[in-house]
């Protein structure tokens, strides 16, 4: 009985560990692009190793390090990704997720049109609303809104 509450704990323990990293300095408002941008300028390649259990963490922490930068972008492209065994390694990740981006500055981040599928293809397209304006007369006798 004491060996499954000690297997139960300690696999609770490494499930509690997903999601660790958390973003930080408005680094949820860069864009992921799926393939290289058109319009938008290069700044820079970088590269990051973090030990964490979970690809996703490893991202969050990508993100991280961009909005760092002194020139952080608005927008990266995530060029190669790998993992390597962490050595002697008793307790934590035993794999290293490795990550190399290209960073840009893009003019509208939310509506990047890529090289995938010759440039046609648009990663996030934001919601437009349009309002009507009423253009009656008013009762003072001049045109109201417009």
């Amino acid at each position: 009985m004491k060996k499954k509450f000690i297997f139960t704990a300690v696999l609770l323990g490494l499930a509690a560990c997903g999601g660790l990293v958390k973003p930080e300095n408005g680094s949820q408002y860069l864009t992921q692009l799926d393939a290289e941008p058109i319009g938008c300028t290069f700044l820079y390649k970088i590269e990051s190793e973090v030990s964490v259990y979970d690809a996703d963490d490893a991202r969050v922490y990508l993100e991280n390090r961009i909005v760092d930068q002194a020139r952080p972008g608005n927008a990266y492209w995530i060029t190669s990704q790998r993992t390597r065994p962490n050595e002697w390694v008793v307790f934590g990740p035993e794999r290293a997720f490795v990550l190399v981006a290209n960073v840009y500055d893009c003019p509208h981040p939310n509506n990047v049109r890529t090289a995938k599928d010759g440039g046609s293809s648009i990663t996030a397209t934001p919601v437009l609303v349009e309002h009507q304006i009423n253009c009656a007369e008013t009762m003072y006798g001049g045109m109201g809104g417009c």
